[in-house]
Formats: C-alpha cells, structure tokens, sequence
C-alpha cells in the first residue's frame, strides 16, 4: 500500500491524526474493499489488541473474536457498498477483560470511483460507557438505599395501571417514618443515614415477590403492588409493612431506636388515572395517618383531598403568621395550694388570624410540628414568656417572683441551637434563670430517650428548671426520673377529670404523689375545673393546680391584675363547680 494511499481521506494510519477524534494510539487496520477483507495494514495498537503478529494478520474474519466479528464485517460490508464512513461499536473481549470499542469504517476511494481499500479505526471507550451506566443507575437508584427512586416508581405505576382490569387493582402503598427528622437530628445525618438503609431492608423482607419498593426521598418509602384482586390486599401489604417497626432498629454507634410509620394507601380506579394522581393521593392519605395520629394505615378517599388542601392554606397561612408577627402569648395561672395564691403561670400560644381570630394551638400546632415550624415560633414564645416574667419580677411589690412555664415540643428539643436559644432569651430578659421553667411530655423524652437527657442536663445547669407535662400518659420508666433533672411532675388533665368519683384515678394520683415527693419533686395538677377536683388533690397532698375552674389563659395585660394583686382563692371553702 502506497503513502498516498495511507493518508488517503485524511487517514493517518498510525493512528496521530485519525479523523480528529482518535487518541493516540488509535486501533486502525487496512483491508482489501472486496469481499476478502484481507489484511492489508494494521498498525501497533491494533496487532496488540488482537495479541497476534503480523505474519497472522490475514482475513478480517479470521483474525476477530467471534463475539466482535458480526459487526465489523456488517460494517465494512456496509461501508464498502455505500462508499461512505459508518460508526458503530462492539464488545471486545469477556470477563474482567471485556472491552468496548467505538469503530469508524471509512472508505479509501481509488481513481475509478471506487472503493479501493477500507479502513477500521477504534478507540477504546470502555471507562465512558462505565461510567453512562453509572450514571444511568444514579439517575434511576437512590444512592443511600441503592433502592429504586421515583423515576422508575413513575414508571412501575404507569405499568401497573396499564394492566389493571375490572378483577386487578393497581395499588400503592406510600409511608413515611414518623418522628425520623427528630432522630436524624439527635443521632447525627450518618447515623439517619444508616438507620435509613436498615429501614429499607426490613421493608423489603416483608413484602411479596411481585411488590416493588421504592424510596422517593428523605424518610419515604414507596410500594407498587401488581396485580391486587382489591384494596384489602393492598392494606394487608401495608399492615405486613407496619409490622416491621414492632422492633427496635439497631444500628452502629448509636443506641436501639424504635420508630413508628405513617402509611397511607391507595388503588387504580382503571381508565384515566395516571401515575402523578396515585403518587399525590397516597400522599395525602400518609398525612391523614399522621394528622390522626401516626403508627397507622389510612386509604385515601376524596374527603382527604379536601382536607390536604385546606391543610395547605393554613400552613401557609402560618408562615404569614411568623413573618406578620399574628402569635400572641396568653398565660394561665398556677396557684399554690397550701397558700392558696397565684406563684406562677403557663404560656400557651395562640394564634390572631386576621380573618377567623384567635385560633386555638389544636387548630395548628400539629401542623407547625410537622414543616418544622414549631422551632421558630417555640424560640418567639420562649422570649416573650421571659421578657413578660422579667417585666412581671420588677412591677409586682407582693412576695416572691412568679415563675413562667414553656412547653418545648420534639422538634425545638432535637434542634441543635436550643440550649443556646434558651440562654440567650433568659439573659436578653434579665430574667433569674430558676423562675423559667421547661416543660417536655413523656412522649417528647422517650422518643430519644440519651438526646433528651443531654439536653435537659444541659439546660438545667444554666439554672433552668424542668417539668415533665402530661405525666402518666406516657411509656417511660419511673427509673428514669433518678437520671432526668427533673424538678417538676405535672399529672395529666385525664388522671383529673375522674377525682371524687373513681377509685383508680385517685389511686394514680396518690402514688404519683408519694413518688414525687419521696423524689423531692414539685407536683402539678392540670386541667382542674370543679371544686371536687380541687379538694381531692388537696387531701392526696398535690402541691399546685392550674385550669378553668381558676381561670382560662389570658393575654398579658389582662393577668397583670394578678400579679399586682397576688390574686388569692379561698381554698378552704371550694367554690361550686
């Protein structure tokens, strides 16, 4: 073969100029343009590639491994007949040492106007294709569960109600961790992280051979089940699902943590339903499992959609409310019982919504704990209530400082800047640390039982005291009261109501009492609202007492009176209900 015919058509046959695309070496071979496709021309790279010498270069379909051959001679056939350049690419090899070659066969054309030889040029592009599968499974795989995402969960739905019938039902089952914000915050995001995957896991262990599980996202996870002859077969796919956290989860570094689910379900209605409607109507059967209570399985119906809209509105109208300042901080009074005066109060938040008023925290605080805005509004009322006390310490002339309480929800306990926030409020207020006291629930403390712990030690040696709300209502063990620095039990309002007419309900009360006291710890009762309540828990030996039958909460200008007058009940002689 001449050097003319070696670069002919912009060639360099060694492989430094090949078409402009090629790296050096290039894999390039020279063959006759008739049917023989003999050798004439291979360079270095390319008798490397076929580990071979040159005298056992000869016919092309000879020399190729049988796997590549199809396509090259398709190719230089193809080339030759047409007179123009085709690309394609072929495997090369097996195993560890399976390559990938992208090959360009362009036509030498003689004097005649015809092709005289052909010539192959390869490059090797096995990293890139590697690297477009990769990139194809993230694309389609969530990288933590390594589960498919919601790309191929949109996918599934689709076929799934493609082969839905008048006797099968496309179901999808859709849940949400409950409370995992609160423990991914308190472990650490490595340890959410982890205990993400174990989720996952258990999942899929429960679940039928024809069901495929998805995860779309920060703690959700998403069922398709095939082929479902009605919805109590998909419930009972998701009541299978619930089952797995009955258990705690164990993972590395970290104590066993038990978590609930939120689940909520929905089927194809056949004809017309696509997969966006069965992904936005399960979701907003999840939430009505968590607006009812979570650790439960709802199925959506239309009543649900309604609700999530107006669900929408009020959280977005409580945004408003934070940046419009619409929060207002009312106060209940706490009496003393042995001497019969108001020592303190309890700030509740209430809400002045510009158009329906002053909206009751049942309305929305579920709401605020769910989007996490509980936080911010937590951290306003705790400044506000510390900023009235120090007001409260330097206008009243009547006896010792009242005290003010706070509820601290979950979420504000899990946040990381608590502790500082609640320092900062009682030293922008000048407020004596010992008259704020912090008030968690049971349920609060036991859903991350060692962060808890931390954070209240932490809070109580700024000189801050701690209340335990809603006492007995809980699953906490009576052994922790030795290690929380608790000063404060209050009994739950539903220990209350029964005094003077059930038996259990005073013997509860009595040994919360004996408890407390033989723990030297303050007593609370909440929720009084008839004189025999009252005197019930004067014989049993309750310390304080707040709720209507003292008097409701109360903004602040208005309760001033009490504190200025040091308000006092005649304890003695109950009033009647």
């Amino acid at each position: 073969m001449s050097e003319q015919q070696r670069t002919t058509g912009g060639l360099d046959l060694d492989g430094t100029r090949l078409l402009g695309l090629l790296p050096h070496p290039a894999f390039v071979v020279a063959v006759d343009g008739d049917d023989s496709f003999h050798f004439v021309y291979a360079n270095d790279a390319y008798r490397g590639l076929l580990d071979d010498s040159e005298d056992a270069i000869g016919d092309l379909r000879m020399v190729l491994p049988p796997h590549a051959l199809v396509g090259h001679v398709r190719a230089f056939a193809r080339a030759a007949r047409e007179v123009r350049t085709v690309a394609f690419e072929v495997d090369w090899g097996g195993g560890d040492r399976r390559r990938v070659m992208a090959v360009e066969v362009t036509p030498v054309v003689g004097d005649d106007g015809r092709c005289d030889h052909l010539v192959g040029a390869a490059r090797e592009i096995t990293d890139h294709r590697r690297v477009q599968r990769q990139l194809a499974h993230q694309t389609r795989h969530d990288p933590l569960t390594e589960l498919p995402n919601r790309v191929m969960l949109m996918e599934w739905l689709e076929d799934a109600i493609a082969c839905s019938s008048d006797d099968r039902v496309a179901g999808l089952v859709m849940l949400d961790v409950d409370n995992f914000k609160i423990v991914n915050d308190s472990l650490g995001h490595k340890a959410g992280d982890e205990l993400l995957a174990v989720v996952a896991r258990r999942v899929d262990r429960v679940l039928r051979a024809r069901d495929q599980l998805a995860h779309l996202g920060g703690d959700e996870l998403a069922i398709v089940c095939h082929g479902a002859r009605h919805v109590d077969d998909v419930v009972a796919v998701a009541h299978r699902v619930q089952s797995v956290f009955d258990e705690a989860f164990a993972i590395s570094d970290a104590p066993e943590v038990f978590l609930g689910a939120s689940i909520g379900v929905v089927v194809s209605c056949g004809a017309g339903d696509t997969p966006a409607r069965l992904l936005r109507d399960a979701d907003v059967a999840m939430f009505s499992a968590k607006e009812l209570g979570r650790g439960r399985v709802e199925v959506f119906d239309e009543s649900m959609r309604e609700r999530s809209v107006r669900r929408l509105e009020l959280e977005t109208s409580l945004r408003r409310a934070l940046v419009h300042g619409e929060f207002r901080v009312h106060y209940q009074p706490l009496v003393h019982f042995e001497r019969s005066e108001v020592i303190g109060f309890e700030a509740l938040v209430r809400w002045e919504h510009p158009e329906r008023g002053l909206t009751p925290p049942d309305e929305f605080l579920s709401i605020a704990e769910d989007t996490g805005l509980i936080v911010p509004i937590g951290a306003w009322v705790l400044r506000e209530a510390c900023a009235q006390a120090a007001r409260w310490a330097t206008e009243s002339t009547h006896g010792r400082p009242l005290t003010v309480a706070v509820n601290l929800s979950a979420r504000q306990l899990a946040d990381p800047d608590i502790v500082a926030d609640v320092e900062s409020a009682v030293a922008d207020a000048g407020l004596d640390p010992s008259l704020l006291v912090l008030e968690v629930t049971e349920t609060v403390l036991m859903e991350n039982h060692e962060r808890a712990v931390a954070v209240l030690q932490a809070i109580a040696a700024t000189g801050v005291r701690i209340g335990i709300d809603d006492f007995g209502t809980g699953q906490s063990s009576l052994g922790y009261l030795k290690v929380l620095p608790v000063h404060v039990l209050k009994i739950d309002q539903s220990f209350i109501d029964g005094l003077g007419k059930d038996p259990e309900d005073s013997a509860i009360v009595e040994a919360v009492v004996t408890l407390a006291h033989a723990l030297g710890l303050t007593v609370t009762a909440e929720g009084i609202e008839t004189s025999r309540q009252l005197q019930a828990l004067r014989e049993l030996g309750c310390d304080l007492g707040q709720g209507y039958y003292f008097a409701r909460p109360q903004p602040g200008e208005i309760v001033r009176a009490l504190v200025h007058h040091r308000f006092r009940w005649s304890l003695r002689e109950p009033k009647s209900a």
